[in-house]
């Protein structure tokens, strides 16, 4: 179902905005795929930008309609997204782990990104729009981001991006239907045994505090579970918690 149909823009903003605007004039196919090869205003979380050298990598959205997900779900689906992720690039690179929420880091660099968007439709999802960006071919990167990496640099290989996407595709298919049937058992595993630090004491800040501390879980909603070195439980929603390396 996903990769069906691929729509190729050799130049756009936004995927994710691309997509938006597709969906406000007609009904896309579920599974469509709407890749840019060069994106110039690509978007991450809490209005970050998302640097991406034309040609070199891959930039894209799938449109999903998971309406029988209620809106208190939705996390399933970044838990979806970032283990197909892992599922195409760990047999690459080994190493690869999913960063919370939803950042995909080869020991401490990071070399996918997500953005999902989701539409809903009373206490139910509508759509669903996934943004994607994994650094395939690019090795040389100019933002100010603090630890970029690609798969070229990690194995000096380089990656033909229409099978790479043609392969994502699958691995994105796969984790769908584990949704769709609704496997939120392995989802979750899954996304606990591959997530990174996981149940290991590190440095974290909130706000102006330093703590060390180890992740032991997620609640129901996406929020991350914490365990100081001196036994206390700390829960942080997204853009609370910063990770100090």
């Amino acid at each position: 179902m996903i990769g069906n149909q691929i729509i190729i823009k050799k130049r756009t903003g936004s995927t994710n905005t691309l997509a938006s605007q597709y969906l406000k004039e007609k009904e896309l196919p579920e599974g469509t795929v709407i890749r840019a090869v060069e994106q110039s205003a690509g978007r991450g979380h809490r209005g970050n930008s998302w640097e991406s050298e034309p040609g070199k990598n891959l930039t894209f959205s799938v449109i999903l309609y998971p309406d029988f997900l209620e809106s208190h779900e939705q996390f399933i689906l970044s838990k979806m997204v970032s283990l197909a992720l892992y599922d195409y690039l760990d047999p690459l690179l080994k190493a690869v782990r999913i960063k919370w929420p939803n950042d995909i880091y080869v020991n401490n660099d990071k070399i996918a990104g997500i953005l999902i968007e989701n539409s809903l439709l009373g206490s139910s999802l509508d759509y669903s729009i996934l943004g994607i960006g994994v650094n395939v071919n690019q090795t040389i990167f100019t933002s100010d981001a603090p630890n970029p990496t690609s798969l070229k640099i990690v194995t000096g290989i380089e990656t033909d991006l229409d099978r790479a996407l043609n392969d994502l595709c699958k691995c994105l298919n796969s984790r769908y239907l584990q949704v769709v049937n609704r496997d939120t058992a392995s989802i979750n595993q899954d996304y606990l045994s591959r997530l990174y630090r996981f149940n290991d004491f590190y440095l974290y800040k909130t706000g102006a505090q330093l703590f060390t501390a180890k992740i032991t879980g997620l609640d129901p909603y996406g929020a991350i579970i914490l365990e100081t070195e001196t036994g206390e439980i700390r829960q942080f929603r997204f853009g609370e918690l910063e990770y100090v390396i």
